[in-house]
């Protein structure tokens, strides 16, 4: 069983740092040996990661859109599409591809891009799993901050520097996730259109 960087990161960090601070605001007075954190961190860590896959959908809705289905629908009068930060100037050129490839001229962008990470996944060398895991990196701590500050809100509702920590927190990490996932979508996309270049 292979560990890459992304587990470590996302399951191991993540969660230990979740519950260790879960548990000393717990029980404070209660010691806890780091043979303990650690697994434990673990598997608080890999559910997480299972959490915010699960509500992924959700998370599309709050950064106002799917990114691959952003990219991949051409706005009339505009030459780009994205966010302002993400730029992809070939939409027109990688829909026509993957229709023709895909043989449905209504193919909709998840069918599309579902074509283009297939392709993508089978030639090795590209950078698509490491902005995959950038992506997947930044979706579980997205999902870490909101419930942190649901549970950090319940207790300390009434101190008004905690709403002010817990909504920068919110949309740094908001931000953050919108931009990986831009990121990642692009590079398929770029990817892609580079395979079919080649042949």
């Amino acid at each position: 069983m292979n560990f890459k960087y992304y587990d470590l990161l996302s399951n191991l960090t993540i969660g230990m740092v979740v519950f260790y601070a879960v548990w000393k605001m717990c029980f404070p007075e209660m010691e806890i040996s780091e043979w303990v954190v650690i697994p434990a961190g673990y598997l608080v860590g890999y559910f997480l990661d299972a959490f915010s896959s699960l509500i992924e959908p959700v998370l599309y809705k709050i950064i106002c859109g799917k990114p691959s289905d952003v990219l991949l629908s051409p706005i009339s009068g505009r030459e780009w599409t994205g966010i302002k930060k993400v730029k992809f100037y070939y939409a027109e050129w990688a829909v026509e591809l993957l229709k023709k490839d895909i043989k449905d001229d209504k193919a909709n962008p998840d069918k599309m891009f579902g074509y283009a990470k297939l392709i993508v996944n089978d030639n090795l060398g590209n950078r698509v799993p490491d902005f995959k895991c950038h992506y997947a990196l930044s979706r579980v701590i997205f999902t870490t901050v909101i419930l942190a500050i649901v549970l950090i809100e319940v207790k300390y509702y009434d101190v008004w520097y905690s709403w002010l920590i817990s909504v920068s927190a919110l949309l740094l990490a908001w931000n953050r996730f919108r931009v990986r996932g831009h990121y990642y979508a692009r590079e398929v996309l770029n990817e892609y259109l580079k395979y079919k270049e080649s042949k």
